[in-house]
């Protein structure tokens, strides 16, 4: 059965009729995105269903932006819609993209199942999308563990989320800092730079985006959301004073003087296995010293974070990603079948 990675560098908005009538719903990948089949070409996508029914004003316009956002760029690291059309009898929004048969990265990090070669190239893809949105004047401003897709037949990550993101530039200027703060992005706060919830009159730049990425390194390696057990003013008190999450391994000494007998079986799973890995000294260093730091000036840009050893290392080990996956036993989330493809599932309420 045909696949839509092949179409990705080629495929045009013109190829659809902006009927839904011409797809098959499948397989739910997450709350509101379904694979569907083409029902004349076979070719499986990605479609994310927005129900025009029950979002409001705000949320129709991030819709808009993303999309618009999303046509004017062109990068193999930044996921491509295909098209967008109303599916009328469902009184939904689509966007189609290409299907990304592994899924997230924070979906694949959650049994701690990523080795550091797997999380190098997802990291080291996000950086090339990074440095192309920072380099054309787009601050991302949701760089997270979800927003990150990974394309198996590619062998590559794709960056989405773009309906967070802002310009630079402004009435044909480049502006040096940014003070516009992202009014939907209340769930990405665990991942925001202090220089964006700080909220003051020095504003913030593409460094934010940096910072952002370290708090995903750690999402990636831990298996958990940074600042997840906090309230936000404890959060961000800890982001503007430099407390902030680490790679969790062996050498964390505080690992070691836990009360293993008060934890819960799950916990005391992961415990074990925190304690039994041990990350290289180049990401320790490209997450804690590069990424994280408060300072934003001092923050390495996508560009010079792409020659950092953590990155550079990893090609010598696997030839992409989805080789480095399949070595650590990692499989797509979704072994589709033309039976489930065609199975239809009801709109949601």
């Amino acid at each position: 059965m045909a696949n839509a990675s092949i179409y990705c560098s080629s495929m045009s908005m013109q190829l659809f009729r902006e009927s839904g009538d011409e797809f098959e719903i499948g397989d739910r990948i997450d709350r509101d995105i379904n694979v569907v089949q083409h029902k004349n070409s076979g070719v499986r996508f990605m479609v994310k269903r927005i129900d025009v029914l029950s979002i409001d004003v705000s949320e129709l316009e991030d819709v808009k932006k993303d999309v618009i956002t999303t046509r004017q760029l062109k990068h193999k690291n930044i996921l491509p819609y295909f098209s967008c059309f109303v599916n009328k009898s469902l009184n939904e929004v689509w966007l189609l993209s290409p299907l990304c048969d592994y899924g997230s990265a924070s979906n694949l990090s959650t049994e701690l199942k990523l080795q550091e070669v797997s999380i190098s190239f997802i990291i080291r893809d996000t950086l090339c999308a990074l440095e192309y949105l920072h380099t054309r004047g787009i601050i991302h401003r949701a760089v997270r563990g979800s927003h990150i897709l990974i394309h198996r037949a590619t062998g590559s990550c794709m960056l989405t989320g773009l309906k967070y993101s802002t310009p630079v530039i402004k009435n044909g200027k480049w502006q040096l800092a940014v003070h516009d703060y992202p009014s939907n992005g209340i769930t990405n706060l665990n991942w925001l730079a202090p220089e964006v919830l700080e909220q003051n009159l020095l504003g913030y730049d593409a460094k934010s985006d940096i910072y952002s990425l370290g708090i995903t390194c750690c999402e990636l390696a831990n298996g958990v959301v940074p600042f997840a057990e906090l309230q936000p003013t404890e959060m961000l008190l800890d982001k503007l004073t430099g407390n902030f999450p680490r790679l969790i391994d062996s050498t964390c000494q505080d690992l070691h003087k836990l009360d293993v007998n008060a934890m819960t079986a799950e916990d005391k799973i992961k415990h074990e296995m925190y304690l039994k890995r041990r990350f290289s000294d180049a990401f320790h260093s490209f997450t804690t010293d590069l990424c994280l730091g408060v300072d934003a000036e001092r923050r390495p840009s996508a560009t010079q974070l792409l020659s950092h050893n953590f990155i550079t290392k990893q090609k010598k080990k696997y030839p992409n990603l989805i080789a480095s996956l399949e070595a650590d036993g990692i499989k797509p989330n979704m072994q589709l079948s033309p039976e489930n493809t065609q199975t239809k599932i009801s709109r949601k309420k």
